[in-house]
């Protein structure tokens, strides 16, 4: 099963069946019918129900957008809150990943759990005069 499903493996001009949409999305026909409850529209002028294309996928994609939320400069995103937080006493760690890209990990606020933000290799100068950051060793 896909971990997020996506859009652009839905033909626009094509109508689907609940059960073609699960299969080409690789999710459940549970979570096709969940979305129709909230909100997905539905041909019901016959049986089988359809689902236009077009619709799905901008379906798909609205809920997309609305998840992201972009971070204010002196935050990283929460994995427990699933939000972006300042880190506590805007202390961060620097963990480098790849020659281009370092992660910053920090302790939330609000709940203590871990946040994070990937970042360039090249801004961690910009982020250590927003956080105190901790440079650690890489992989």
């Amino acid at each position: 099963m896909a971990k997020r499903p996506n859009p652009r493996a839905i033909k626009a001009a094509r109508t689907y069946t609940i059960e073609e949409a699960a299969q080409t999305l690789g999710v459940t026909t549970g979570t096709i019918r969940s979305w129709v409850k909230s909100g997905l529209p539905l041909m019901r002028s016959r049986r089988p129900f359809l689902i236009l294309g077009d619709d799905l996928r901008g379906f798909l994609e609205d809920r997309a957008k609305r998840r992201k939320a972009p971070l204010q400069p002196d935050q990283l995103r929460c994995f427990t809150c699933k939000v972006g937080r300042t880190p506590m006493g805007l202390m961060v760690d620097c963990i480098p990943q790849t020659p281009k890209t370092a992660r910053l990990l920090g302790l939330c606020e609000v709940c203590g759990g871990t946040c994070n933000l990937m970042i360039s290799q090249t801004k961690i100068d910009h982020y250590s005069q927003i956080f105190e950051v901790a440079i650690k060793e890489g992989r």
